[in-house]
């Protein structure tokens, strides 16, 4: 650097100066929502390593914080320190509605600062809930117009609404502390291991978003320090076109159904972008693990508790973090989407599985193709090429052709008035019953229902 000189390569005098310190101040906003409820509604007992502001805005919410109740009138702002206990119950006979924020200061003096605040429960005529009020009011406006045309203003004008509410926070923490910050030291506060935790999690997030969404990434050689060390790295996709899920908290809980309860795949990073919710698997297992198998089985799991139909892309495994990529792009191929089919190469397996995918690609309409027809082909045994598929893609050769049939079947339906029938047997099944069965099974709804909504739409 030459800041110490001027244009032309002097040293300037100096008659006073005054450096300011260097500092990033980071924070997230994970999870906010709000909600109407009926007489009888509860919120069990739970506890999470962020700073939550809680306000009611009609009716009365009786909420418990580290053993102390609470009750909440329209207006009142409740606000619940990281990783205190707490739940909540609606507290009258009318529906009562509140607005839930979560958020995560990184930075250690703001974080020490709110941590610092005693007082819990505001009133809707305090100093604090009067200037935080019309912020929440407007930020709760943005995110109501879900149609907005300008969905990057509509994002920074989040982003600019939680940094005024945060001043206001900051502004009003100042003057509600009476401890002493310390002389000459700077303050340390507690993060709890929940809250590192989290923190590397949305760390890993941001990495695979790069990895998955950024063109450039595609011509870098990755550096595998880019993620955690892994032997193994797997990519599946799923596709909700349930408009409601992705406007409630549904969504947050599937996420963490995802990236907590799937230890027997290894770490999950999981990256929303509606329709779809894609997740990176890193594992240090030696064996490459069942993902199709093990994610099958978590789709019906999530089916049935959520009560709506969920698309499985299965992308592939990997050992090299440059093919992420490839995998995630793979994945969305086969959930039919049309901004992934510019890329067919599959740079991420053998020459073998290679020729395999192009021949399934171009005679999958062949009701005579099979593992078997295909591996004497390929000129390799049948167990070979069932465990090249496994190893390498993630899925069987059966999931590839079942994807590619159906995939074609619904173009076929789309395109065409060919009858049902007809549309089974051009994809490679003469069973029609057993053709109806599958695709129901695949995309959530039968043939003649698919059909019948695409006319509809």
């Amino acid at each position: 650097m030459t800041w110490q000189n001027n244009r032309d390569g002097e040293v300037p005098e100096v008659k006073r100066e005054i450096i300011l310190e260097n500092f990033r101040l980071a924070f997230q906003l994970v999870g906010s929502h709000w909600r109407t409820v009926d007489n009888g509604w509860t919120y069990n007992e739970h506890q999470h390593p962020l700073l939550e502001l809680n306000i009611v805005l009609q009716g009365t919410q009786f909420t418990v914080v580290s053993g102390q109740e609470y009750v909440q009138h329209a207006g009142d702002l409740l606000l619940i320190r990281p990783d205190e206990s707490h739940h909540s119950r609606q507290g009258s006979e009318e529906p009562m509605t509140y607005f839930a924020l979560h958020l995560d200061v990184d930075d250690p003096d703001l974080y020490d600062l709110l941590g610092r605040v005693d007082q819990h429960l505001f009133r809707a005529d305090s100093a604090i809930v009067q200037q935080l009020r019309p912020h929440i009011d407007e930020l709760m406006d943005i995110c109501s117009a879900a149609d907005t045309d300008n969905d990057r203003g509509r994002r920074l004008d989040i982003r600019v609404k939680t940094m005024q509410i945060l001043l206001v926070l900051t502004m009003e923490a100042r003057s509600l502390t009476q401890r002493e910050l310390g002389q000459g030291k700077r303050p340390q506060g507690e993060y709890s291991v929940p809250l590192l935790r989290h923190r590397e999690r949305i760390s890993l997030e941001k990495r695979v978003h790069a990895l998955f969404f950024e063109p450039y990434m595609r011509d870098v050689q990755m550096d595998e320090a880019t993620l955690p060390s892994f032997r193994w790295a797997g990519v599946f996709t799923f596709r909700i076109e349930d408009k409601a899920f992705w406007q409630s908290t549904d969504r947050f809980w599937m996420k963490e159904q995802l990236t907590a309860n799937t230890d027997e795949l290894g770490t999950v990073a999981v990256i929303e972008d509606e329709p779809f919710m894609s997740a990176a698997v890193l594992t240090t297992k030696h064996a490459v693990p069942n993902m199709e198998e093990i994610v099958l089985k978590k789709k019906r799991i999530l089916e049935e508790r959520l009560g709506i139909p969920i698309k499985l892309g299965i992308g592939g495994i990997t050992a090299s973090v440059s093919e992420l990529r490839s995998l995630y792009r793979n994945s969305l191929r086969q959930l039919g989407h049309a901004e992934a089919e510019d890329d067919q190469s599959y740079e991420f397996v053998s020459r073998i599985i290679r020729s395999a995918m192009l021949i399934i690609e171009t005679e999958y309409g062949n009701k005579e193709l099979s593992l078997t027809t295909l591996a004497k082909r390929l000129g390799v045994t049948p167990n070979y090429l069932s465990g090249l598929f496994s190893s390498q893609t993630g899925a069987t050769f059966t999931h590839h052709l079942t994807s590619i049939r159906i995939r074609q079947a619904i173009r076929l339906m789309r395109e065409t008035n060919m009858k049902i029938y007809q549309v089974g047997e051009r994809v490679g099944y003469a069973d029609h019953a057993y053709f109806s069965r599958l695709f129901k099974m695949t995309v959530g709804v039968s043939p003649a229902k698919y059909r019948k909504s695409e006319q509809l739409s």
